[in-house]
């Protein structure tokens, strides 16, 4: 095995510090694309578009474009880098809106790449300009300005921002998450890339294996997100994508990733915490994606394949919302009709699998033999009855402020009232092993107990007939893996602040 690891380091370990594919792989798999991509990165040999190349980039388009596109700055980053949001399209509250999202992670250029080419194509050629008239589209193309800077992924204070989907301890996500919530998309995407390189792919093939896969998709199976999401995304989304994707021989699959635990590599398909966006946003009742391209580590080998893929699922995604705005909408609104039951728990199928990697040796692609844990195909382990109000009492601002961010409307009790409501009681308690975004986990097991309390006036009042509301049981369920309990923004002690309402009376 030592030989192996040997082996696969010096195979990868070239061009500096990144690890690249080598030109054979790249020839065979991954040619690159013919194409002028008029962003700055093609004006200079190396490195990609730096920040202010971005803004001179969008001030152009803003002076050449002024009817159909406009941008604003939301917040600033950790470093005071004004973050842009950029608007196309028709903003008639009647056409659908979708938002993109590029370069949440600072070290996958093909993001942001990739949008730039679709914010100019889109504006210039004539088969695309004529969308314009029928979406309200925004774009977010340099989320973590501080991390793209340097070509790092995580922002300036160490952290990863698309692991603070819900703890919202970063003011970029703070910003973004406000500005997305206030733009209310019908249709969110966060573009990314991943890394397809892995020390655990060191175990297969005859001296370790790469993935193969253009592009991944990412979306949620959370048993709490509303099913309809789910099942428009996979067959009205995806195999309009896929189609597009066959055209130019580009290849793909949903998103794998990998563990390795107890000497095993454990693969993990789809998305079910709301520490990422795909969840998150899916939470929100809104048709939510997270998109992994192949590039994490490439530099620019096979960069325009990669931004060309970014771009082609973009225009994809944009033209199919067009086409089924009243199919979306339907859908979408039957998620208002909320479930009388959350989940709490759930366990992921299990099942064999045969997985098409490229042996790095050998040059082919072979089938690996792995264990799946099915995202997409969980089964719920233990539920509650929904609450029709979550009540927080006063002394929790914090908690009111961030479900606020995440576009939750919160209400007051007008009057002191008695009213009947559950309890939790916090039934065992640890901490977890590992540090997590700087932190360690409170893992708690609770129980209800029914209670007559008093509450003051002032006391929060968090309404679950409402769009987000799913948003509400993923953060205040003590056991939620991404809850606010979990995550450290209140501690174990608080817990007996938050109440369930389970009555019909309207509060």
């Amino acid at each position: 095995m030592r030989f192996k690891v040997i082996i696969f380091i010096l195979l990868f370990c070239v061009n500096g510090l990144y690890p690249q594919d080598s030109k054979k792989i790249t020839q065979k798999f991954f040619p690159d694309f013919d194409l002028d991509i008029p962003t700055p990165a093609f004006n200079k040999k190396k490195g990609f578009t730096k920040y202010e190349e971005l803004i001179s980039f969008l001030d152009t388009l803003q002076k050449n474009y002024p009817y159909v596109f406009s941008y604003k700055f939301i917040g600033e980053s950790q470093k005071g880098k004004k973050i842009p949001m950029v608007f196309i399209g028709n903003t008639d509250n009647e056409k659908p809106r979708v938002c993109y999202m590029g370069g949440l992670h600072g070290n996958e250029p093909a993001s942001t790449e990739g949008l730039m080419f679709f914010m100019y194509n889109i504006l210039n050629e004539d088969s695309l300009k004529s969308l314009l008239e029928d979406v309200n589209l925004s774009i977010i193309p340099m989320a973590n300005i501080d991390g793209y800077e340097i070509q790092d992924r995580y922002a300036a204070n160490g952290q990863d921002l698309n692991r603070d989907q819900t703890k919202l301890t970063n003011p970029e996500m703070r910003i973004l998450k406000k500005a997305i919530n206030e733009f209310n998309p019908l249709v969110m995407v966060d573009f990314h890339e991943y890394k397809p390189y892995r020390v655990d792919f060191v175990k297969f093939g005859e001296y370790g294996t790469t993935s193969m896969f253009d592009c991944m998709f990412l979306y949620t199976g959370n048993l709490n997100v509303c099913p309809s999401i789910k099942e428009t995304i996979e067959n009205v989304f995806l195999p309009r994508a896929k189609q597009q994707l066959d055209t130019y021989g580009l290849k793909y699959h949903n998103y794998l990733s990998s563990k390795h635990k107890n000497n095993k590599v454990y693969f993990n398909l789809g998305s079910v915490s709301p520490r990422s966006s795909a969840t998150s946003f899916a939470l929100g009742n809104c048709i939510s994606m997270l998109m992994e391209v192949r590039g994490v580590g490439l530099n620019r080998t096979s960069f325009k394949r990669r931004i060309f893929t970014t771009y082609s699922l973009a225009c994809s995604f944009l033209t199919t919302t067009i086409q089924e705005k009243s199919f979306i909408n339907e859908k979408l609104t039957s998620c208002h009709d909320f479930p009388e039951q959350i989940v709490i728990s759930y366990k992921k199928k299990k099942s064999p699998y045969k997985l098409n990697m490229i042996d790095v040796y050998n040059k082919n692609i072979v089938p690996i033999d792995i264990v799946l844990h099915n995202g997409l195909a969980c089964e719920a382990t233990k539920t509650r009855a929904r609450p029709n109000y979550y009540l927080v009492e006063k002394t929790l601002t914090q908690v009111v402020e961030k479900l606020s961010i995440l576009g939750l409307k919160i209400d007051t009790l007008h009057y002191d009232e008695l009213l009947e409501v559950e309890s939790y009681i916090i039934t065992s308690q640890r901490k977890s092993p590992a540090l997590f975004q700087g932190f360690y986990e409170n893992i708690v097991t609770t129980k209800l107990e029914t209670k007559e309390l008093l509450f003051e006036k002032g006391t929060f009042v968090v309404p679950m007939n409402q769009q987000r509301s799913n948003l509400a049981v993923e953060t205040l369920e003590p056991e939620m893996l991404s809850g606010f309990l979990r995550f450290n923004v209140i501690e174990p002690e608080d817990i007996s602040k938050i109440h369930r309402y389970v009555l019909n009376k309207e509060l």
